[in-house]
């Protein structure tokens, strides 16, 4: 499954809710490059990314490839990029 594929099932399955999963992201000059935010802050799903809104109303799309991980409301892992040795 793909970083776009998971983040559509928690916003459209019924049997996700989107207030209990955490969505990591590579972003550069971050602490250890990653930034993590709560799921509901993502505005929209796209095409090859999601859109966030901040306070000011200035949007930000991150590209899904971007997406490290998705972890649950325990800190479980329920998604994760794997790393390129692991593609076929």
């Amino acid at each position: 499954m793909r970083a776009r594929e998971m983040l559509n099932k928690i916003k459209w399955h019924p049997d996700y809710h989107e207030d209990e999963y955490t969505v990591t992201y590579l972003h550069r000059g971050a602490p250890n490059d990653e930034i993590s935010i709560p799921f509901t802050r993502i505005e929209s799903l796209c095409t090859s990314d999601f859109m966030l809104l901040d306070d000011d109303g200035i949007e930000t799309y991150i590209p899904y490839r971007r997406v490290l991980r998705v972890l649950d409301a325990n800190g479980r892992t329920a998604w994760e990029k794997r790393s390129p040795k692991h593609r076929t």
